[in-house]
């Protein structure tokens, strides 16, 4: 077999388009493990198709005589064949366009190109493929001139319509994607596109294009745009990847909605949870899958991070999901939103069995203590009947009078405990909620109106995100400053920011607080009386990451200082959702102060 000196430069391109595309296949073989990611698969055979028809088509255009020519026609022409097979599934796969049809009738495509790679090979006993083929030479190339048969327009009919199916799949998908991705899917697209206008050129026998088909030269451009856009764009990297590794097997549902809207994708789990199918979803209003639960977030501001607990009927089955959208952003602009959807029903089931189950405990708490208050009223109530009835002499006994001192004080402190309880067990029941640092303290202080003492509260106001139990909190540094403070005349409350965070100060001008008991204070059974009330205090504020210390000098006052973590505070005036009033705006019978619980201090 001899080669035409003047066919070498031509040779040498189609050489170079088969080396590219062998070049493809690699990095699409290293980067994906196209056994999990099946367009890379068919993105892998593809370019091996495209190298096998241009190598052979370039001893096709190279050698001399008519018969050569023809044999590289027969050897070129399983990657012609499927080539355009190949391109079909592979624009399928990515795109996501008839994925189902495409997996489950895939062998069937294969059916045209292998009957036609046998035509071909077999073109000498029938002549239906080919009727006829000659050598002519165009300048100085001898050219191999095919006469097409009936079975050739029909395959080409076939594999074109494949072809054009791929353009149209990426095409609709340039078309509904983000622009983050409009680059990548138009580099496909317009590579995509060469290779079937050159073609169309040839079979048509337009111009220059009569003689030598402009098919390879075309592949090979396709091949430079494809190696560019693999290099340069990295459009084999993203979302394909993302789809069919991450997001269809993520248990929550995915829902990528455009500025529209209308929903941009959505992944198998959030079809489940809508009961729709990806056909209908695609394209539709969110409104038309999600349906009365879109109230629960369309509200809010594109710019807007949020998230809020929905729940749906499924059968009889009250299911809860926790919604949290997101906006997108591309180069400074919002180009949509992202819904994730998590079922929670497991969780809130056991939300709701726990707090059954402590509703329950509460109580038998409470009907267990207001048994033993009454028994302890009893025992108080013979002790005084005692001291009562007993002899003058024995009354008076130093002894007797300890005994029956201490029988008293045991008395109390008993009664003490078991109130303590009380409001210990509901610490942390109810979700907390934001709260005035000012309204709270004023409430507060109207129950010590009648002890002689001056507050000091500021007008400004700060909220904080605390558990309902913070009104008690104060109730008992109030108390505590006026049982143990000793000479303690004024009590101021103040605020301020530190950075981030917020200080609540909480001072008195009494007798202070030893250097040697700062930190001992908020231990349990620390104090004179029970040693509870600074205990309790601390646990409520750490609730919601509040810290609480002492740092005043002993001999001029204490002064407790209130730590609120970044995001549970914030400045007054800020306008309040429903579902999280503070408790200045609750009734005034909701206020109620129980003086009855004693601080501790030493």
């Amino acid at each position: 077999m001899q080669i035409h000196p003047a066919s070498v430069p031509y040779m040498g391109a189609l050489i170079f388009s088969a080396f590219v595309s062998l070049l493809l296949a690699y990095k699409a073989y290293l980067t994906f493990d196209y056994r999990r990611v099946r367009f890379a698969k068919y993105f892998i055979f593809l370019m091996l198709c495209m190298a096998e028809w241009t190598v052979f088509y370039a001893g096709e255009v190279g050698f001399i005589g008519a018969e050569a020519k023809f044999l590289c026609t027969r050897l070129s022409y399983p990657g012609n064949a499927f080539l355009s097979v190949m391109w079909f599934l592979f624009a399928a796969e990515y795109c996501d366009m008839g994925r189902n049809f495409t997996r489950r009738f895939e062998k069937f495509f294969f059916i045209e190109p292998v009957l036609s790679v046998l035509a071909v090979n077999t073109n000498n006993l029938h002549w239906l493929y080919y009727s006829g083929y000659s050598v002519e030479t165009f300048g100085e190339v001898p050219i191999l001139i095919l006469e097409h048969g009936p079975l050739f327009r029909i395959f080409y009919l076939f594999s074109f319509s494949l072809s054009l199916l791929g353009i149209f799949f990426f095409a609709l998908k340039f078309i509904r994607s983000s622009p983050a991705l409009k680059p990548q899917l138009g580099i496909l697209t317009f590579g995509a596109f060469l290779p079937i206008f050159g073609n169309v050129l040839y079979v048509k026998n337009i111009g220059p294009f009569a003689f030598i088909d402009p098919t390879g030269f075309s592949f090979a451009l396709a091949g430079v745009v494809f190696f560019w856009g693999t290099r340069e764009e990295e459009f084999l990297n993203l979302v394909p990847i993302a789809r069919e590794n991450v997001i269809e097997t993520m248990k929550d549902g995915y829902i990528v909605l455009d500025t529209e809207g209308n929903i941009a994708d959505i992944n198998s789990a959030a079809l489940d949870i809508a009961g729709k199918s990806r056909k209908f979803a695609l394209g539709k209003s969110v409104t038309e899958i999600l349906g009365e639960h879109v109230d629960s977030f369309s509200g809010h501001g594109w710019e807007e991070d949020f998230s809020k607990e929905v729940s749906t009927k499924k059968g009889s089955n009250e299911i809860f999901f926790n919604v949290k959208v997101s906006p997108i952003r591309f180069e400074g602009r919002v180009e949509g939103r992202l819904v994730i959807i998590r079922d929670v029903t497991e969780a809130y089931l056991y939300r709701e069995a726990l707090k059954e189950a402590n509703k329950k405990i509460n109580l038998m708490s409470s009907i267990t203590r207001h048994d033993i208050l009454n028994q302890v009223n009893v025992l108080s109530g013979y002790t005084e009947l005692l001291s009562e009835r007993l002899p003058a002499n024995l009354i008076n006994d130093p002894k007797n009078e300890r005994y029956l001192n201490n029988l008293k004080k045991s008395i109390e402190t008993i009664h003490s405990q078991i109130l303590f309880t009380g409001d210990y067990q509901n610490l942390g029941v109810e979700s907390p909620v934001w709260q005035s640092v000012r309204s709270t303290a004023n409430e507060v202080a109207f129950a010590f109106s009648n002890r002689r003492v001056v507050f000091s509260i500021p007008e400004e106001d700060m909220e904080v995100y605390a558990d309902p139990l913070f009104q008690k909190a104060f109730y008992n540094l109030f108390d505590n400053a006026l049982s143990h403070g000793e000479s303690v005349s004024d009590i101021s409350v103040t605020f301020r920011e530190a950075g981030d965070i917020a200080v609540i100060e909480v001072l008195d001008n009494g007798t202070g607080i030893s250097s040697d008991m700062k930190e001992a204070i908020f231990d349990k059974s620390v104090g004179k009386n029970t040693g509870l009330g600074l205990f309790l205090v601390k646990n409520i504020f750490s609730i919601t990451g509040m810290e609480i210390r002492e740092t005043g000098c002993e001999g001029k006052g204490a002064r407790f200082e209130i730590t609120v973590p970044p995001g549970n505070w914030r400045l007054g005036g800020t306008d309040l959702s429903p579902d999280l009033r503070p408790i200045r705006d609750l009734p005034e019978a909701e206020l109620e102060v129980n003086p009855g619980f004693a601080g501790s201090r030493t």
